[in-house]
């Protein structure tokens, strides 16, 4: 981290801006609209280069003497933020691409449009409008690296299973006797490693019965009735052709994903290895630890979704919007339409959703719960995110009082206010 933050005249976040910035983002450069306190306006193209950015807005802090300036970028833009996060005097705004476009559509109802305009109507924006707007809230570098572990967990998994059922395709149009020895499982290193090992019917058949027996035992199998079953059955099984210009490019092809497999499988156990101990130095590992149905995979997501600054999110409502899990009202007159929200950051909404379903494996009260809602009527996935709605709830008040989730407890109160989910 640069000495920026560390600056003892960083101000204090009630100072009066010394600039506003307006930034939008290019593909080779960056257009700024820079407006002073005493009114000068400016702009700016930087070149998308980090140093020059780095060295601009080292230039920027001195020139406003690390006063307060105010700066607002498209959400979408979030590339820039570690370099905008090692500057203290920044106050970040991360604009709703939909707001800027609406606010644009204000001042330019022919539907104009140009870097130019979009830089200064950002800083206009966050001008005159910035008690409207979030400011962006820079969390703790164990938050930062765990949110960005689990993400990234998360697309090495779908890569994982994508090459999983590739290989089982290709399996199922020249080798389905391998399928059929895996057990319909192509997401395992066992899997690939088969594969690699017997490519073919004829390879399979070719090896002692005791071979193929000490593989699988190598790979930690037991040996149970149904994979001496699965052995015998190996012998008699019969190709789906002996072309050699059909098993041969398949072949090929089914190593070749295995070989994509193999090493995706090896990633995703090193970046699991990685996110458990970075969830375990984190302030909030007891919390989702004490949560029923987290487990190993959704403890660190739903940390690294609360983070470590509660004083961003006075409340459990604040959280609920910005996942997108609480519903959205629209009102006129005497008409009230509430649904769910379509604009939301997905992996968080995911993580929440995803820990409501989770938490129904273990816990009375949610399954309860979720019964209620489905046999009012509503949607199973209706019913599901309500029941997040209310996890966020709980687990906020918890994070707020620097608690625990117990559950004797909150079965207690459940009990206590007659409500008809106390099971």
């Amino acid at each position: 981290m640069n000495d920026q933050n560390d600056n003892p005249s960083a101000p204090e976040s009630s100072q009066v801006p010394a600039a506003w910035i307006g930034w939008d983002w290019a593909d080779q450069h960056h257009d700024l609209f820079l407006e002073s306190a005493e009114g000068q306006t400016q702009r700016i193209k930087l070149p998308h280069q980090p140093d020059r950015l780095h060295s601009w807005l080292k230039e920027l802090g001195q020139r406003f003497g690390h006063r307060k300036v105010v700066l607002a970028i498209e959400a979408c833009q979030s590339a820039l933020l570690p370099i905008f996060v090692q500057y203290g005097f920044l106050e970040l705004y991360l604009i709703n691409p939909k707001s800027l476009a609406r606010f644009r559509e204000v001042v330019r109802p022919s539907g104009s449009k140009s870097d130019d305009l979009d830089c200064r109507l950002a800083c206009q924006l966050v001008k005159a409008h910035r008690s409207l707007l979030s400011e962006f809230v820079v969390e703790d570098e164990l938050t930062r690296e765990l949110a960005l572990l689990v993400g990234y967990r998360r697309d090495l998994v779908n890569e994982r299973s994508a090459l999983a059922n590739r290989l089982k395709t290709i399996l199922k149009a020249y080798y389905p006797c391998a399928v059929e020895m895996l057990q319909d499982d192509t997401t395992s290193a066992l899997a690939a490693d088969f594969v690699l090992k017997f490519p073919t019917l004829r390879a399979l058949q070719q090896s002692a019965q005791h071979q193929v027996r000490k593989f699988f035992k190598g790979h930690g199998c037991r040996l149970t009735q149904g994979l001496e079953e699965r052995l015998d059955s190996v012998a008699p099984a019969v190709a789906v052709t002996e072309d050699a210009a059909w098993n041969n490019p398949h072949s090929f092809m089914a190593c070749a994903v295995a070989d994509q497999l193999k090493a995706v499988i090896g990633r995703v156990e090193q970046i699991e290895e990685r996110i458990c101990v970075i969830a375990q130095q984190h302030p909030n590992h007891a919390l989702a630890q004490s949560l029923p149905g987290a487990a190993a995979v959704l403890e660190p997501r739903v940390m690294a979704v609360l983070g470590t600054r509660a004083d961003a999110y006075p409340s459990a409502q604040n959280l609920a919007v910005r996942d997108g899990v609480a519903p959205r009202r629209i009102q006129s007159g005497n008409s009230c339409l509430i649904i769910r929200r379509l604009a939301k950051p997905q992996f968080e909404h995911q993580t929440w959703i995803e820990y409501a379903k989770s938490s129904l494996l273990t816990c009375a009260w949610a399954r309860a719960f979720v019964e209620a809602k489905t046999n009012a009527g509503k949607s199973y996935y209706t019913a599901i995110r309500a029941l997040a709605y209310k996890w966020i709830r709980i687990i906020h008040a918890c994070w707020e009082q620097g608690t625990t989730y117990d559950e004797a407890i909150y079965l207690a109160a459940l009990k206590k206010s007659g409500s008809p989910y106390a099971r």
